[in-house]
């Protein structure tokens, strides 16, 4: 592993990831005069589910790009693997931003999960397309 072979949008990628897991601890949703609102852990579904998906998708964009040779899980790339996630992940926050029940508001746990795992599919999915992102880190 070459820490040096990162690029500016395996950074993006680093970055979205810390904010996704920040954010599996702030309230998923909100209401008025409710002091106690649960974090996505409270709901194992949610945090193992979503964000701790969100993040090993992450997680398997970055290391994809620190091997110097791209490594194959049952025929697919660790990278086209971790960019599925990130996809699937924003896609499973969006509309648990679009079904928030009646009387609840999306809590900012919710908002900002949803921000930064469309960042992480952002950078995953734009990363070889924008030559800025694809220069050196460090």
């Amino acid at each position: 592993m070459n820490i040096r072979s990162l690029t500016r949008g395996d950074g993006v990628v680093i970055g979205a990831a810390v904010l996704l897991f920040i954010a599996s601890f702030l309230s998923f949703y909100s209401a008025e005069g409710v002091s106690d609102t649960p974090s996505a852990w409270e709901q194992l579904y949610t945090g193992m589910g979503v964000y701790l998906g969100g993040i090993i998708g992450a997680a398997l964009i970055v290391v994809n790009r620190l091997l110097p040779q791209p490594r194959k899980v049952a025929g697919l790339e660790l990278g086209a693997t971790g960019t599925a996630f990130a996809v699937l992940d924003a896609w499973i926050l969006f509309w648990f931003l679009v079904d928030v029940p009646d009387g609840i508001e999306a809590g900012a746990g919710l908002i900002l999960g949803f921000l930064s795992a469309l960042i992480i599919a952002g950078g995953a999915i734009a990363t070889p397309l924008v030559p800025a992102l694809q220069a050196a880190l460090l």
